[in-house]
């Protein structure tokens, strides 16, 4: 399947809020990516918002291409979901730590078990 195809496709995703896309890199990988407008988490301002990229590959199939849709919506959904949600004023289980500080965290703390 060609990207004009996986875009033509695309075309009949729909999901509210949401536009889906075809687009490239420098090595001519193509990739799904949806945009949408959601307040920053900061400054609540209204913001043009990307999901992370999604590979596709000219072997995919239709099915394939329309579930990778519904999975990258399901993704931001948990994204969004991370960052807005928050313990004590935080959002304790965003999605952008650092995966070394993670690590560190767990290394230095107990986990919080049953007695």
């Amino acid at each position: 399947m060609t990207h004009i195809e996986m875009a033509t496709l695309l075309r009949d995703v729909s999901f509210p809020g949401y536009e889906f896309g075809v687009t490239y890199d420098s090595r001519g990988s193509i990739y799904l990516q949806a945009r949408y407008l959601e307040p920053d988490t900061t400054t609540y301002e209204p913001t043009e918002q990307f999901t992370r990229r999604w590979l596709l590959s000219p072997e995919m199939t239709r099915s394939e291409i329309v579930q990778t849709a519904f999975k990258c919506v399901l993704t931001s959904m948990e994204h969004k979901t991370r960052e807005w949600f928050h313990f004590r004023g935080r959002p304790v289980y965003g999605p952008h730590f650092d995966v070394d500080a993670l690590y560190n965290l767990c290394a230095e703390y107990d986990f919080d078990t049953r007695k």
